[in-house]
C-alpha cells in the first residue's frame, strides 16, 4: 500500500494552508503557513497571496491583535499595496485605538484604483470617518462621513454618522 506523501515545497504547503484555512482548521493552517515561511520567507502565491496575510487573519480572529498587526505588516513588506492586509491591519489598529495609523492604512487602500480594489469605496470612506470620530476630530469625521454618504446615500450608518458629527460640531 502506497503512503500519501505530504507537501514537498512552499507552494504545496501554501495550498495545504489554504485548504486548512477554509475548513476551518486554524491549527493546521498556522502549521502549514509557518512551514511556507520556513522554506521561503518571501513566498508569494501566483495570485499574489502570501502566508503572512493568512496568519494575520487567523491571529486577528483569535484576538491576538499585536501578532495580527505584525503579520499584516510582514505581508505589506512583500506587497505594499495588498488591499486585504491594509484593511486587516487598519481594522486591528482601530480596535487598538491607533487611529492615525489605521486612517493611513484605509487611505492607502482607498488609493488603489477602483477597478483593482475589491472593497467598495463607501466602506473605506466610512472606516476613515469612524476613526476620525473615535479620535474626536469631528470636522474630519464629518468630511469623510459625508463622502461615504455621497457614495451610498441610502446607507443608514453613513446617515447616522453624518448627523452625529453635525450635532457634535454645532454643540461646539
Amino acid at each position: 500500500m502506497e503512503q500519501q506523501q505530504g507537501p514537498k515545497n512552499a507552494a504545496e504547503w501554501f495550498d495545504q494552508g489554504i485548504r486548512c484555512f477554509r475548513k476551518p482548521d486554524g491549527v493546521g493552517a498556522v502549521r502549514a503557513f509557518r512551514r511556507v515561511i520556513d522554506l521561503d520567507p518571501a513566498y508569494r502565491h501566483h495570485d499574489g497571496d502570501n502566508p503572512y496575510f493568512y496568519l494575520g487573519k487567523i491571529h486577528e480572529v483569535e484576538g491576538d491583535l499585536d501578532l495580527a498587526v505584525a503579520m499584516y505588516t510582514r505581508a505589506l513588506a512583500l506587497d505594499a499595496w495588498d488591499e486585504e492586509s491594509l484593511i486587516g491591519r487598519g481594522s486591528c489598529l482601530t480596535v487598538q485605538q491607533a487611529y492615525d495609523r489605521a486612517i493611513a492604512d484605509f487611505r492607502k487602500a482607498l488609493a488603489i484604483p477602483t477597478p483593482h480594489r475589491r472593497v467598495p469605496t463607501e466602506h473605506l470612506l466610512y472606516a476613515i470617518a469612524e476613526n476620525y470620530r473615535q479620535k474626536k476630530d469631528y470636522a474630519s469625521a464629518l468630511i469623510w462621513g459625508q463622502r461615504a454618504l455621497d457614495e451610498d446615500p441610502d446607507n443608514f450608518r453613513h446617515q447616522e454618522l453624518v448627523k452625529a458629527m453635525q450635532v457634535e460640531l454645532q454643540g461646539k
